[in-house]
């Protein structure tokens, strides 16, 4: 009887390894996607800067809250080319709005997957 026993704690134990060694390993995943740097030919390193403009424009909290509640949420799948026209702004503020939502969304999903099986990962 604790042979019986003592061999379920160690297959639980041994599963519960397995099922944090994948969960560390899609947690890495999604950390590589989400660091993926963004930049185009031309811009020489100098797309952060334009980024970073875009995101200091006074009500771009606001476009992007309007962006995510009401037209993502009705067409999640859109281009940037359609949501500027959708949206009424220029086309770099919504290619920055939808990579800020992508990141807001992955940083989401990690938090819940560190809730469920508690733990705790650092993003830098």
């Amino acid at each position: 009887m604790f042979d019986y026993l003592d061999s379920s704690q160690k297959k639980i134990k041994e599963d519960k390894k397995k099922e944090k060694e994948l969960n560390e390993k899609l947690l890495e995943k999604i950390k590589k996607q989400k660091k993926v740097d963004v930049n185009f030919a031309g811009f020489d390193g100098r797309l952060s800067e334009l980024v970073d403009g875009i995101r200091t424009i006074p009500n771009y909290q606001n476009i992007k809250s309007f962006i995510r509640d009401k037209i993502l949420t009705e067409d999640p799948g859109i281009s940037y080319k359609k949501l500027s026209v959708k949206a009424g702004v220029h086309k770099g503020v919504a290619l920055v709005i939808l990579y800020d939502l992508y990141n807001d969304k992955l940083e989401e999903e990690l938090h819940e997957i560190e809730e469920e099986n508690g733990f705790s990962y650092n993003y830098d």
